[in-house]
């Protein structure tokens, strides 16, 4: 996941914080791609692994992929090791990236109970989803302990929620849209972002599963605003990637979206009007 964190949350114990900063740093020993002994590195390297979070993780995951018509797709490891982010980011911007030749393969991921396989070349790659999945079980642990209001925010991915929770003014991925949130979650990406140095231009690390290369289509920065934050990320990153696929998906989990072109011309769906501020 790679990002800084901020939890605030009212009527809960200190100890309750303490115990979802410690469910976000045992989220990144699990699922970061960059650490070898990773829950994922593993599954990567022995194609198998039994894990009941691991597997609840990548079944969402998959039904987003379903959802999205393959426009979010957690199975394009390969194809985003190939484009050059084999590290780190704080690594990665430090020199040059090496990439590969074009890698498209994308392995089947058959989930049995809490057994997660790879069939087939290719690497799965859970940053983003993972991230908006910590969010939520963060929230969830808050409101278990009784807080009244919380926010969770994971590199600028939020979720608002609690009881006596309060709107919050909030900015979209560009300026001048802001929106007013109680209840939910907000998520944000763009191809602007991430990006590094290679010996071909620069690259980022949205990638069009079909194409297996980085994105380069007409919108550049996507908000979706959903109930929850694994939905509100995968469909953000969906949208970047074929945005007419994904819009059909924003509709059906009741997700509003705007979406910013590299001319900065903008497109909103008419929900998100409601919580324009």
């Amino acid at each position: 996941m790679g990002t800084s964190w901020q939890l605030e949350a009212s009527g809960c114990a200190p100890a309750a914080l303490r115990e979802a900063e410690a469910l976000v740093h045992t989220a990144e020993l699990r699922y970061s791609r960059f650490l070898p002994d990773s829950l994922l590195s593993r599954l990567n390297r022995d194609r198998r692994v039994e894990d009941r979070e691991l597997a609840e993780l990548v079944c969402q995951a998959i039904a987003l992929r379903a959802a999205t018509g393959g426009a979010f797709d957690p199975a394009v490891g390969a194809a985003v090791v190939a484009a050059g982010y084999d590290r780190s980011f704080e690594l990665l911007a430090a020199r040059d990236a090496v990439p590969s030749p074009q890698n498209t393969a994308r392995p089947a991921v058959p989930v049995h109970g809490d057994l997660v396989q790879l069939d087939g070349p290719g690497l799965l790659d859970l940053g983003g989803i993972a991230k908006g999945w910590t969010i939520d079980q963060v929230g969830a642990l808050l409101a278990r302990r009784g807080a009244r209001s919380y926010c969770v925010d994971g590199g600028g991915d939020l979720l608002l929620g609690g009881a006596h929770a309060h709107e919050q003014d909030v900015e979209l991925c560009t300026g001048g849209y802001r929106v007013g949130v109680t209840h939910g979650a907000l998520a944000s990406s763009s191809t602007l972002h991430r990006r590094w140095p290679t010996a071909d231009g620069s690259a980022h690390h949205i990638i069009d599963p079909q194409r297996g290369l980085p994105a380069a289509h007409t919108w550049v920065q996507a908000s979706v605003l959903a109930a929850d934050a694994t939905t509100a990320d995968a469909l953000a990153t969906a949208l970047l990637a074929d945005a007419s696929a994904t819009l059909p998906a924003l509709s059906a989990r009741g997700a509003e979206a705007l979406l910013v072109a590299s001319d900065g011309r903008c497109m909103i769906t008419p929900g998100l009007a409601h919580y324009l501020r």
